[in-house]
């Protein structure tokens, strides 16, 4: 494996990690749960589907530890 390869890999899983952490505490946090709460009322009144801002850290962060898994090697593809 390449060294810049493997570098970014793990910049990678970092930033995974930092992004599911910030979805956490956003999640509870006070904006979180206006985010939330506002997201349901939304979704009543027009039956569109609205995710809360934490779910899209969480989905960006699990992105970035997989790819980072795949290119460390950690997880073959």
């Amino acid at each position: 494996m390449r060294p810049m390869q493997k570098l970014l890999s793990l910049a990678a899983i970092a930033a995974g990690i930092a992004l599911i952490y910030v979805g956490y505490q956003r999640e509870h946090s006070l904006a979180g749960g206006a985010d939330g709460t506002l997201s349901r009322i939304g979704e009543k009144i027009d039956g569109g589907v609205r995710p809360p801002t934490y779910v899209k850290y969480y989905l960006a962060g699990a992105a970035f530890l997989v790819a980072g898994a795949v290119g460390t090697g950690l997880v073959r593809k």
